[in-house]
């Protein structure tokens, strides 16, 4: 019996990504593969051939969208597949994330898992810290478009601590 499957695509009303090829080449020799979309730190899956491989024992999460093998090495005949959810993407009609803004920032773009139909959408932001005795900014959304958009501050960010916890409604 054969199954056909017609490939997955996320959605703002699911978070999670379901057998996603990755790309990379399976040559034997590379170690490196990307997923179609972020994912969620540690909330990710690999499949090799079918068989679950699991961070960090059997794989690093290298990067937003990135995956490194620490044992495997893909021949061109091997299937290399992820399940995962998506960074920034929320239940329902709500997508929220957490960006860290890094020192000396005067704006900070903020980027979806997935694109929006249109850019009609209400933004509920909030800048926070653990410092101590924080700097007060104030800021303001702009550049909206369908797969992000951009918080401006008053001032440049003196310290390392400052992290911009979104929502949005679309």
């Amino acid at each position: 019996m054969i199954v056909l499957r017609k490939p997955y695509r996320p959605s703002l009303e699911t978070n999670t990504v379901v057998a996603d090829v990755l790309t990379g080449a399976i040559d034997g020799s590379n170690y490196v593969y990307r997923t179609t979309y972020k994912y969620k730190r540690d909330r990710i899956t690999v499949y090799y051939n079918g068989q679950a491989l699991h961070a960090p024992y059997d794989f690093d999460q290298t990067g937003d969208s990135e995956i490194t093998f620490k044992y495997t090495v893909p021949l061109s005949d091997e299937k290399v597949r992820a399940t995962y959810e998506l960074e920034g993407v929320g239940y329902g009609n709500i997508v929220r994330g957490q960006q860290v803004v890094a020192i000396g920032s005067i704006s900070q773009d903020i980027h979806f898992g997935v694109s929006l139909p249109n850019f009609y959408y209400s933004t509920d932001v909030e800048l926070t810290t653990t410092d101590g005795a924080p700097s007060v900014y104030s800021y303001v959304i702009g550049s909206k478009t369908v797969n992000g958009f951009t918080v401006f501050f008053s001032g440049v960010i003196d310290t390392a601590n400052y992290v911009i916890d979104w929502a949005i409604s679309p």
